[in-house]
């Protein structure tokens, strides 16, 4: 079973800078996954898992509210610190516990735009997978019981010939009460756990990686070439321009740190992709063998980040 993970990030499905808001060509972008799916995917007999993220729908109340931290984490506290007055504390721990309810909600309501975007729009089987109601994480990392249920529960979809539809949420915590469990850390726990993973695509509101934010500075250079040891365990660079791919920050960073764990604890996945919404299909539909394993031919796209091995 050959599986390509997908992650339709919160900047590609949403506008960022209006709370709880489509992103303007999110249609545009549900035709490129369903098109791919059915002229590739379903003639091959290849299996898609997509994933969304949270975007200008979630990451509001999660962030006003510091839902990541929980009411028991000891970074959750007030100004009086974690010995302040009771009464304080137990305002604060309901006014967090409301702020999990509130990024619960308004992230199912993107969810369930996607939802029906994809399958009335797009035509596709996807059936959704609860991030809340299938795991909890301990410390923030998902357990090991919350991992088998998952990828139980996703592997049987697959099998049935669904498309997974999975979101990073809101899901309660065994230490802190609750935190946030992320759409790239789904990501990783399927792509780590399923080994009929081959690739997995981060699609989002920028080409890729760049040697600086894109968004600010004009003389940004886009690093089309990443590679890996066999062993998934230090990164080479192909340029000058590469080398600076550990100091990049704000949510590329983040990226680019998950691009390495996927390639470091999942060994048969041959490359992680960060594309841009307008490429995403040739990403998503691109032909393991197209380039070789070191995709090194001239036939590869440079149009995006190639994390390989």
């Amino acid at each position: 079973m050959e599986i390509v993970v997908v992650k339709l990030g919160g900047a590609a499905i949403t506008d960022k800078s209006i709370a709880d808001t489509l992103a303007p060509n999110i249609r545009g972008l549900v035709d490129k996954v369903a098109q791919v799916y059915r002229d590739e995917f379903r003639r091959l007999r290849r299996h898609m898992i997509l994933i969304h993220g949270a975007g200008s729908f979630g990451h509001p109340p999660a962030k006003k509210y510091n839902v990541k931290a929980g009411w028991l984490s000891a970074t959750a506290t007030t100004p009086d610190g974690p010995e302040g007055h009771p009464r304080q504390e137990e305002q604060r721990r309901d006014r967090v516990k409301f702020g999990m309810a509130l990024t619960r909600q308004r992230v199912l309501q993107l969810h369930h735009q996607m939802l029906q975007l994809l399958q009335d729009w797009g035509g596709l089987p996807v059936l959704s997978v609860s991030t809340y109601d299938t795991v909890e994480t301990d410390r923030g990392v998902l357990t090991q019981a919350a991992s088998t249920r998952l990828i139980s529960r996703v592997q049987n979809l697959l099998t049935q010939g669904f498309v997974p539809l999975l979101f990073g949420d809101a899901v309660l915590d065994q230490a802190w009460g609750a935190t946030i469990l992320s759409g790239d850390a789904l990501m990783h726990s399927l792509a780590s756990h399923l080994p009929g993973v081959h690739r997995c695509v981060f699609v989002t509101d920028v080409a890729g990686i760049f040697t600086k934010d894109p968004k600010q500075y004009a003389d940004a250079v886009l690093i089309r070439q990443l590679h890996f040891g066999e062993s998934g365990d230090r990164a080479t660079y192909e340029d000058d321009a590469a080398s600076v791919v550990d100091d990049v920050t704000g949510a590329m960073r983040t990226k680019w740190q998950w691009a390495k764990r996927i390639m470091t604890d999942a060994h048969q996945v041959n490359r992680v992709i960060i594309c841009q919404t307008s490429v995403s299909d040739k990403a998503i539909g691109l032909f393991d063998e197209c380039c070789g394993n070191d995709l090194d031919g001239d036939d590869c796209s440079d149009a995006w980040t190639t994390v390989s091995r």
